[in-house]
Parts: C-alpha cells; sequence; structure tokens
C-alpha cells in the first residue's frame, strides 16, 4: 500500500518535504490507514495534526470514536484537534441532506484547524472505492462530465487525498499486517443513506457483472477528468467572450452563445452559475440541457430556474444569468435636492449648470429645465402602467410599449431608473427623457442629471 500512496503523492504533487498537514481523522479504516502511512514516510517528514469531528449523530459512539482518535495521536506523539457540530440541525436550516451538511461542517473545521495551526494541507482519507462510489452516486442523479469526473485528487491545491488510488481493501491488509487497529462506524450499514446503499446493493451487484468494477469505474474518472479540464480551459476563452460582470449577475451575449458547438455551450453556462453563490449544487446534467434548448428557442423573452435559485432570464440578443432573489428585486428612493446621491442600483449627481450648450439627451447625461422640476424626485423600478411623453413626441405612451419598441429585454425592465417628479415620469434613465421636463429655450441654468447604473 505505501508504495501506492507515494506513487499517488508524487504523480499529484501533493506534498512536499517538512510540510504542516491537517489530517482528518475518524477512527475508521481508511482515515486509521492514512494516518499510519503517512506517519510511516519518513521521507515526508511532515508536520500532522490529527483532526476529529463529531456531527453530533451517533451519540455515545461518537464520543467512543473521538476518544479512540485522541489515543492514536498520542501514541504517535501527534497534536489533536476536535471539535462537536450539530449536521442534524444545519441540515434543516441549510435545507440539505445529512450526509451533505456533514460534509460541509467537516470541511470548514478542517479549514479552521488549518487556519489555527498556519497548515500547508488539509489531507482526507477518500479512497479508490469513494471514487467509484461517488461516480456511480452521480450517473444516477443524472451529472454532466464535471460530476462524473468523480473525487479530484487535489483540490485548488490545499485539500489532498493520497488514497484515492488506494482500495479499501489494500489499506485494511495494510493495517492488519501491521497489527493496527480500527473502529466500526455502525451507520455504515444503515441503507438510509444513499452512499451505503450503492456501496452494499449495487456495487456488489456490478461486482457480479465486472469483479474489477471498482477499478474500471475510478479509471473512468480518470479519463473524464482529463476531458473535462480540457474542456474547461477551452470554455474559459469562450466564457470571457460572451460574458461580462454585472455586479453578482452575469449578462451573456445571446448571438454569440448561440455560435458555440453544443459541448461549449453547456460548458459556459455551467461556468457561469459556478460564479453564483450558489454554484451549482443540485444543478444536473438535464438542467444544463434545458437551458441551453431554452436559449437556442425562438422565444425572444423568458426565464429558466435551476435548482437552488438559479435563474437564466433571456431578452432579445442578450441573457442575464443571475438567482431570483436578485432579479426580482425593485427599489424606491428619494432624492430631496441637487447633488450626488448613491445606491446599491445606481449612482446619480444632480447639478445646476448654465443652459448655453446643453444636450438634451445623450444616454446617460440629460438637461431639464429646472422650473419643471419638483423635489424631492423619486426614483424607482418600473411599474405596470406607467406612462410618459417620449422626447420629441405629443402624446402619452406607455413605458411597457416604449421598451418593447426599443427592444429593452424584459429582464432588464425593472432595472431602469424611472425618475418622477410631481408624480409625473420625467426620465427613463439612461434612455430617454419626458417632452414636459425638457428645457425650453437656451440661456439661464439647467438641471444636469448624470447617471451612472451599477
Amino acid at each position: 500500500m505505501l508504495s501506492a500512496v507515494r506513487k499517488t503523492i508524487k504523480k499529484y504533487e501533493m506534498l512536499v518535504p517538512g510540510e504542516r498537514v491537517v489530517l482528518g481523522v475518524s477512527g475508521g479504516a481508511d482515515s486509521v490507514g492514512l494516518l499510519h502511512a503517512l506517519s510511516e514516510m519518513w521521507e515526508c517528514e511532515l508536520d500532522i495534526i490529527v483532526a476529529h469531528l463529531n456531527h453530533g449523530i451517533r451519540g455515545k459512539e461518537a464520543e467512543r470514536d473521538r476518544d479512540f482518535t485522541e489515543k492514536i495521536a498520542e501514541s504517535l506523539g501527534l497534536k489533536f484537534e476536535s471539535a462537536s457540530v450539530d449536521a442534524p440541525g444545519y441540515r434543516k436550516r441549510k435545507g440539505l441532506t445529512l450526509e451533505e451538511a456533514a460534509r460541509a461542517l467537516r470541511y470548514k473545521f478542517f479549514e479552521e484547524v488549518r487556519e489555527k495551526y498556519k497548515a500547508d494541507k488539509i489531507a482526507t482519507a477518500h479512497t479508490l472505492n469513494d471514487q467509484a462510489e461517488t461516480v456511480l452516486m452521480r450517473l444516477i442523479r443524472g451529472s454532466g462530465l464535471t460530476g462524473l469526473s468523480g473525487i479530484p485528487p487535489v483540490t485548488e491545491g490545499s485539500v489532498i487525498r493520497p488514497l484515492i488510488e488506494t482500495s479499501r481493501g489494500e489499506i485494511e491488509e495494510y493495517l492488519e499486517s501491521r497489527g493496527i487497529e480500527w473502529i466500526e462506524d455502525t451507520t455504515n450499514e444503515l441503507r438510509t443513506y444513499f452512499r451505503n446503499r450503492i456501496r452494499l446493493d449495487l456495487v456488489s451487484e456490478l461486482t457480479e457483472y465486472n469483479p474489477q468494477v471498482i477499478e474500471t469505474l475510478a479509471r473512468t474518472s480518470d479519463i473524464l477528468r482529463l476531458q473535462d479540464d480540457f474542456i474547461k480551459r477551452e470554455g474559459h476563452k469562450r466564457f470571457k467572450r460572451i460574458f461580462e460582470a454585472k455586479g453578482s449577475e452575469l449578462k451573456g451575449d445571446l448571438r454569440k452563445y448561440k455560435r458555440l458547438n453544443a459541448a461549449m455551450r453547456l460548458t459556459t453556462i455551467r461556468l457561469a452559475l459556478d460564479e453564483l453563490n450558489e454554484g451549482l449544487k443540485n444543478v444536473s446534467s438535464v438542467n444544463l440541457l434545458s437551458a441551453d434548448e431554452f436559449l437556442l428557442s425562438d422565444t425572444t423573452s423568458g426565464e429558466a430556474e435551476f435548482p437552488g435559485g438559479g435563474v437564466i432570464a433571456k431578452g432579445y440578443d442578450s441573457f442575464l444569468v443571475t438567482t431570483r432573489a436578485v432579479l426580482g428585486r425593485e427599489f424606491s428612493y428619494l432624492i430631496p435636492s441637487p447633488g450626488r446621491w448613491t445606491f446599491e442600483e445606481f449612482e446619480i449627481e444632480i447639478e445646476k449648470v448654465k443652459a448655453d450648450n446643453f444636450i438634451e439627451q445623450n444616454e446617460k447625461i440629460a438637461f431639464f429645465d429646472p422650473e419643471s422640476v419638483q423635489f424631492p424626485i423619486e426614483v424607482r423600478s418600473f411599474q405596470e402602467g406607467d406612462r410618459f411623453i417620449p422626447l420629441g413626441m405629443k402624446g402619452k405612451k406607455k413605458v411597457k410599449k416604449y421598451f418593447i419598441d426599443t427592444k429593452v429585454p424584459k429582464f432588464l425592465r425593472k432595472r431602469v431608473p424611472i425618475f418622477v417628479s410631481g408624480n409625473r415620469i420625467m426620465w427613463l434613465g439612461g434612455l430617454r427623457m419626458d417632452e414636459r421636463f425638457r428645457m425650453k429655450k437656451k440661456g439661464g441654468d439647467a438641471l444636469k442629471f448624470t447617471l451612472k447604473i451599477s
């Protein structure tokens, strides 16, 4: 086993001699095996901190695990850190499965220990079997290429998995040959957990068709990971051409998107969703394919939703990748007087100027007749039924109709700051002012509005 671990460490450049490593140890065979293996590898000369987390699931058995793990650390002369969390409570608050909640809390704890000791790496005991089980789980749930790539040997440079190419059987054989004890987690036999059912039932069944199914699945994940890495690199190049950041959102060019081949389209959607806070949580290949079909469709506007609150909104030649909470946000502010005013959605400067050479309409700059403007000015989102008299026209026009005629995407209409004075719309900020507020003559004073939209 040691030679296999050495090979994996070298292959993925996981460790440098003398590094400080936080090692997650549960007391089970995998983590105990990794702890002893790394301790036995004199060439690594590692400074190991043993980290153990009680997830608040297994009562007295969990206390037994902690005591057992602490004794191992003491016997090896290693530092020991432990903590207890409430995974079931966290699960309810975050709307996760129990496995997801436990994982999130576990990595949070490991990172806290790493920061405390200023450690270089976090090591976990994921094995070849874990890799195969993960691939099967994600295949059943409908993952795409990234999901089927399985568990990465190294994550963001700091989390390493030296046992990812070593089987559970090899680890147990290594421990038995050295007379090293470990403890069993009784919940590993409970079929209420999805992963347990995969391991106990499905893998056992598949082994009858292919005795080497664990190795085959793990090898397949390695190949898919290489392919996925290449596609992602190419996807990032296209991503930069299609999207521009708009605060916490991404605005995409639909025409450029449609010119991509199918693989690149799905990759850029995935990369865009990954930019959101919720990332790709619970997003399946079915979701990505549905979004792609929606963006390619002939409908000029609409929305496609994703698990976790992600939304793609389309309008004419552009689309927005955002969240439901941000997309539906409305605003209303009062501006009491001229000056510079900054809000979350925009910044506006209002100043009195001489009107000898004013420009009535220039996108983000507009000049208004000061005698027509009443303070305070309300700046708000679009509302159904809004009407104004577009500059140069005589009759009123529905703002909604104006948006349609000028091809303002539906998802952007609520973003247009509408300036209202004396219950009359004076300006669709950045688009068009109202005829009733234009400068009637040159000379004298004017109110200059300079708009900067976030």
